[in-house]
């Protein structure tokens, strides 16, 4: 048997063709929001399907928690993580709803976010300052786009260094890898590295990020 290597598909029309399964008349315009899998994921997610269909209890008992601790072995690489800090959650939002919820804050805490936040996790935010009076605190660094990546970095600083100025504990500040309004790419890593200098928890809305970055070594 001889083996031949497949010519890599392009970017654009050729992928669309080859990979999706979008009516002739549909132009997607928006398939971070609203897209849809490629169609060997398809396959493959219909296949797993008919395997629990065949034999649930089977499936959910044995079957599954090995898939899962496959998938998390395939995945790592990408994150640049070890497979045991892998969860998988239905979508991003659900991933930041369980660690901001996970989070003890105390009285005086606050949360430092940008104006651009997702308005789901903003309202996350505005949840727990409900459910806990007094103890949670969030502060806005306005932006207004077109801006600079380090005019960005800079008001974060500002912000914190403000903040702790007035005596205020700065638990925690979260940013996005890709906005969402706008759909601008975020310079989150220098986010990142502004909290750890200036010893702040951050929280990263990884939503559209993965696959558009190298993150082995974050």
């Amino acid at each position: 048997m001889t083996l031949t290597r497949k010519t890599p598909v392009t970017f654009g029309h050729s992928m669309r063709t080859t990979h999706f399964e979008f009516a002739p008349t549909y132009v997607p315009l928006n398939h971070g929001s609203f897209g849809t899998h490629p169609s060997p994921v398809r396959k493959a997610h219909y296949d797993l399907q008919s395997q629990a269909i065949a034999r649930p209890d089977t499936f959910i008992s044995f079957d599954t928690f090995p898939l899962l601790a496959k998938s998390r072995s395939l995945i790592s690489p990408l994150l640049g993580v070890p497979p045991s800090e892998i969860v998988f959650v239905p979508n991003a939002t659900t991933g930041v709803n369980t660690v901001i919820r996970n989070i003890m804050f105390e009285e005086g805490d606050v949360v430092v976010v940008f104006s651009t936040i997702y308005p789901a996790c903003e309202k996350t935010l505005a949840s727990i300052g409900e459910m806990i009076k007094g103890s949670l605190r969030v502060e806005k660094v306005d932006l207004v786009y077109p801006i600079e990546d380090d005019e960005i970095v800079r008001k974060l600083r500002e912000k914190i260094m403000g903040l702790k100025g007035e005596g205020k504990r700065v638990r925690l500040a979260m940013c996005d890898t890709v906005l969402t309004f706008p759909g601008a790419r975020f310079p989150w890593e220098r986010c990142v590295e502004v909290c750890k200098e200036l010893g702040v928890l951050s929280l990263v809305d990884g939503a559209h990020g993965i696959g558009k970055f190298h993150n082995a070594d974050h």
